[in-house]
């Protein structure tokens, strides 16, 4: 019998954007296939760029059609494109719908578990959902008055999701910079080409920021925890 926590969300409703991107994939891979047909000597870039833009077109397919999230008495299951996972629970500490601010969806929902990691609810958002923060305020009454669960805060706990979100953060500026290395090799190369000096290799272009991007991950990391800890009222 239904107890009115069993939902399922899913792609009910496809975005017309979704429709685009698929064929501006498609447009993409067609053009990297030709170029490669027609080329005498193969390059690794030849192969690995259409095989990029076919990754991300079956990763869109996949995540509009494959992926949902699943709520019963026994927990919530997310099943991504590629893997699924089952949170009991014990192990759920809230479901928070965020304002993105930039980006589609806007408004996404997110499991948050006691460990403070979050994972994102596909297909709980404004794009499926007439009103997902009602929804998820909804869900979250039902699964208290079950005794599935408590809204109760605890500290502990909000302090490992501060953690996870400066986390979050140091990786996200991070790529940034990752992608500022990439614009200043290219530039470096554009400038290397007209003055007939020697340019960097595909794989080196692509290895240097790669390689970057921890370094850069660490030591802002490093900075966030530091600041973190000065704003903190429990320090001395």
């Amino acid at each position: 019998m239904n107890d009115g926590v069993e939902r399922e969300y899913r792609g009910r409703r496809v975005v017309p954007m979704v429709y685009v991107s698929l064929v501006g994939l498609a447009v993409m891979v067609a053009i990297g296939v030709l170029k490669a047909t027609t080329l005498s000597g193969l390059k690794a870039s030849d192969v690995m760029v259409p095989a990029l833009w076919l990754f991300l077109g079956v990763r869109v397919v996949l995540e509009q059609w494959r992926a949902r999230t699943f709520v019963t008495a026994d927990g919530i299951t997310v099943r991504g494109p590629l893997r699924t996972r089952t949170w009991a629970w014990t192990e759920i500490y809230g479901i928070r719908v965020e304002d993105r601010r930039r980006g589609s969806p806007r408004w996404p929902a997110y499991l948050y578990g006691t460990d403070g990691r979050r994972v994102r609810l596909p297909h709980f958002d404004e794009l499926q959902l007439g009103d997902p923060i009602a929804e998820a305020a909804d869900l979250c009454a039902t699964a208290v008055r079950l005794g599935l669960t408590s809204l109760e805060t605890r500290p502990e706990v909000e302090e490992r999701i501060r953690r996870e979100a400066r986390r979050r953060t140091a990786w996200q500026r991070a790529s940034g910079a990752g992608v500022v290395v990439v614009v200043a090799l290219l530039v470096r190369d554009f400038w290397m080409i007209f003055t007939d000096r020697p340019t960097l290799s595909f794989l080196l272009l692509l290895g240097i920021p790669l390689l970057c991007i921890p370094v850069f991950f660490l030591l802002l990391d490093r900075l966030g925890e530091t600041l973190a800890a000065r704003r903190s009222p429990s320090r001395a």
